[in-house]
């Protein structure tokens, strides 16, 4: 039983480290823009990056600081939307 406690967070950090050291070398040299996100509900928008094997979402300052390519403006844009959630008509409860 201890085995498995000392095992367990050797796994979760191997497992995890690959995500984190790609957020890490996120570089203008080998990251891309590919669409930017407007985002509702006061949430920030967010810019999509690839290098063509991962995908890392930055704010709209980290990707203008950052000098990544195409320029943000130039960047398609995806619109989120949330439909709000409609309670059930009476008619349909039956």
């Amino acid at each position: 039983m201890i085995r498995l406690i000392a095992v367990l967070p050797i796994l979760i950090s191997v497992l995890a480290a690959p995500g984190a050291t790609a957020q890490v070398s996120a570089t203008p040299k080998t990251f891309t823009g590919i669409h930017r996100s407007e985002r509702g509900n006061s949430r920030p928008e967010t810019v999509t990056v690839t290098d063509g094997k991962s995908f890392i979402q930055l704010t709209v300052e980290e990707y203008r600081i950052g000098g990544y390519r195409p320029a943000y403006e130039k960047l398609p844009t995806r619109i989120i939307r949330r439909l709000p959630v409609r309670a059930p008509a009476p008619a349909d409860l039956d």
